[in-house]
């Protein structure tokens, strides 16, 4: 049941995105406006990575095989990268280069300057209440309390790193279309909506940036989050553990984690090893019970 809401509640997301790249591409035929092609690019990101993350999240659900025996889990990563480095980074060129090219033609023009507004406050409404449910998530999420950008980087979601980073980028982006666009009507001059159709392309390849270099660390295995691994640290302070020789953590997907660890315990421990094992991860378990764990301990006595 909870599957097949987040199901429609992305299709709906997906069909939003669509309307509006619809609606900014007619308006940027009709307009010729820099701004507005910047904005049409965007919504037409949107809906790739939706897709996208859609095969990704099949990808990854597929389940272990003899070739990738935990599974496909960090295909999302993989997809999410894509949509970094194509469709951010190539849209972001591309809108720089269409609107330079309109900042050196002394004959562009904005026509019909009033729709183009209009589309826009649309736009920053709909970026607007985005971001606000994005951040309503991190919040519930963010229970240390960490600074917006160090949770984001610690985070170990594709979707809600991706899609929180793509509505903030996309929201910035509105207000610089919005104020290049403005600006074009009071002084009638179209420089200022070449202008703005710059920093938005800009904004999208600062945006490729940022999301190529968290994915890529991911792709590469990032170990738990500082809060998982506190807790997991905690689940290894017992009596009978002398020491933790080594204890290495690996994020298989966003919500599955491989735990590796090698423990010295007490000789004469009043539980037998196979039985503290068990009660450590039944720990580690509880105290994360948001993710899939596979662990594997082995014990030296001294």
């Amino acid at each position: 049941m909870e599957e097949q809401q987040t199901q429609q509640a992305r299709s709906i997301v997906f069909l939003t995105h669509l309307l509006g790249c619809i609606i900014k591409v007619i308006g940027f035929l009709f307009s010729g406006s820099a701004v507005l092609m910047n904005e049409s690019i965007h919504s037409m990101i949107d809906c790739l990575n939706q897709g996208l993350l859609v095969i990704g999240e099949k990808r990854a659900q597929k389940g272990r095989s003899e070739l990738h025996q935990f599974g496909e889990g960090r295909a999302t990563y993989f997809f999410s990268t894509v949509v970094a480095m194509t469709a951010f980074f190539g849209g972001g060129l591309l809108a720089v280069i269409e609107a330079g090219r309109d900042l050196l033609d002394p004959s562009h023009e904005v026509e019909h300057i009033q729709f183009v507004v209009a589309i826009l406050f649309i736009s920053l409404y709909i970026e607007v209440t985005a971001v606000q449910s994005g951040y309503q998530e991190i919040k519930s999420e963010n229970t240390q309390r960490l600074p917006l950008l160090r949770f984001l980087t610690d985070s170990r979601d594709a979707d809600l790193l991706l899609g929180f980073t793509e509505n903030l980028f996309a929201l910035a982006s509105v207000v610089i279309a919005l104020a290049g666009i403005l600006l074009t009507a009071v002084t009638d001059n179209a420089i200022f909506d070449s202008i703005g159709g710059i920093l938005g392309g800009i904004l999208l390849l600062l945006a490729a940036v940022f999301l190529a270099r968290e994915f890529y660390s991911l792709l590469m295995g990032e170990s738990a989050s500082q809060q998982d691994l506190a807790k997991i640290n905690t689940c290894f302070a017992r009596p009978e553990i002398i020491k933790v020789n080594d204890l290495r953590t690996l994020h298989l997907s966003t919500d599955e984690l491989l735990i590796v660890a090698d423990v010295i315990v007490q000789l004469e421990a009043p539980a037998e090893p196979h039985e503290l094992i068990d009660d450590i991860e039944s720990a580690i378990r509880a105290a994360i019970p948001q993710l899939k764990i596979y662990c594997y301990i082995e014990t030296e006595e001294l």
